[in-house]
Order: C-alpha cells, then structure tokens, then sequence
C-alpha cells in the first residue's frame, strides 16, 4: 500500500516538472539533494570509542571473585574438582 501512495506522489510531482528545462530540474535535484544529506551522514555515522565512553559504570558489575561464587554456587552436578577450589 505504501509504495503505491508513494508512486501516485511521485508521478504527481513529476507531472509538475517534467517540462521544465534542464537547468531547473538539476536545480531541483540539488535541493532535494541537500533536504536528504543530513538524513544520510546520520546514518553513516563512524562510532569510535570516546561516543561510547562513559555510557556504563562499574558499580552495575560483580567482582570476579563473586561472579564464580555465584556460578559454583548454582552448579547442578557434582564434582570432586569442586573441593579444590574452595
């Protein structure tokens, strides 16, 4: 359904320009041209490391220490590997 609303739009610009000269199409190219630029860089957009920095803390992490406490803790077979490490 879209692209048949979108192809009656367009047909009906291009009903209004198709007999314009040459110079006024291209100029109308390049304002559409320069209406849709900052749409596309956005898109484009090359992240790098300091976009990103700060985005998390610390505090919402475990130690390491009490992340594997909680992984033997939640262990479901038994092992005599287990005594080793406590």
């Amino acid at each position: 359904m879209t692209a048949i609303v979108l192809e009656r739009e367009t047909n009906s610009y291009w009903n209004l320009i198709k007999d314009a000269g040459n110079e006024v199409k291209l100029a109308l190219i390049k304002k559409l041209s320069d209406a849709v630029l900052p749409a596309v860089a956005e898109t484009d957009k090359k992240y790098t490391a300091d976009d990103f920095a700060g985005i998390w803390s610390d505090a919402e992490y475990m130690d390491a220490e009490d992340m594997v406490k909680v992984i033997r803790d939640n262990r479901h077979i038994s092992s005599s590997r287990n005594n080793l490490f406590l």
